[in-house]
């Protein structure tokens, strides 16, 4: 790419085309069934992936398939913008086309993709990507997103239409905890589990800017972005860790949680 003048952030999706993405996931899903192993796809960016992932599941492969918040909301437009803005948006595998993105949300509400991860890989802009200023090989491959999923999905899934409360749920919390073996104690509301509860609210508007946000980086992958919703409280194991927007919880109090092998495919 250097070799043809192409040293700006948007190179970096040109360097990574969906044929690429397509080949290495078809290729993992045959040495899967080789192994007669489960296989768990992270971060599900192309379409041909995606279908290879279906069809090998409907043959009756424990094959499933995840994307990510920001392969269901950004394109390599952001990628595209000047003064630099693009590396903020470098990412691995890299952000595709209108397309593309149309293609995953189907995917997501046919079942055919099982969890939305955030993918979460946050770098300083100022002085993390800027290594990049001259080459875009040398910016740092990730964006912040752990504390924006729950509420980028709700808006620009829930409130588009494009899926249900009911898939919401599945998406973001349920099937992640039962493809990690770390259900019923997470993953559902149930006598015996932990009481990981979130009061939402719908009707809460906003925008997303990186003043509201504790990811402890320079910048917000959805700056600018119109919020609909966000957790009002939030409980996990039944104490109140944030109200509001606000964290309110106490350091220390993480549980580690250990996971099973995995069975899912199994049962």
């Amino acid at each position: 790419m250097s070799s043809k003048g192409m040293t700006e952030p948007y190179g970096h999706a040109v360097s990574r085309p969906p044929v690429v993405a397509v080949e290495a996931t078809e290729r993992a899903i045959s040495l899967a069934k080789l192994a007669k192993a489960p296989l768990y796809v992270a971060h599900v960016t192309a379409k041909g992936a995606m279908e290879a992932i279906r069809d090998a599941y409907a043959d009756g492969y424990p094959i499933f398939g995840e994307t990510c918040t920001h392969y269901l909301t950004l394109t390599t437009d952001n990628l595209a913008k000047p003064n630099f803005e693009g590396a903020k948006y470098v990412c691995s595998p890299a952000l595709r086309s209108q397309e593309q993105l149309d293609a995953l949300w189907g995917a997501v509400k046919k079942g055919y993709l099982n969890a939305i991860s955030s993918d979460h890989c946050g770098f300083n802009w100022k002085d993390n990507k800027h290594q990049g200023k001259d080459n875009f090989v040398n910016i740092p491959n990730g964006a912040p997103g752990m504390g924006d999923r729950m509420n980028v999905i709700w808006t620009y899934g829930v409130e588009t239409g494009k899926i249900s409360r009911q898939k919401y749920v599945e998406l973001c919390c349920t099937n992640p905890a039962k493809i990690n073996e770390i259900y019923p104690q997470k993953g559902v509301i149930a006598p015996g589990s932990d009481a990981d509860i979130v009061i939402f609210d719908p009707e809460y508007e906003g925008v997303f800017t990186n003043a509201d946000s504790l990811q402890g980086v320079d910048y917000s992958t959805y700056e600018g972005m119109k919020q609909k919703g966000r957790p009002d409280k939030v409980f996990p194991r039944g104490e109140l860790v944030a109200d509001c927007g606000k964290y309110v919880g106490k350091s220390g109090t993480g549980q580690f949680v250990s996971a099973k092998p995995f069975g899912l495919c199994y049962e």
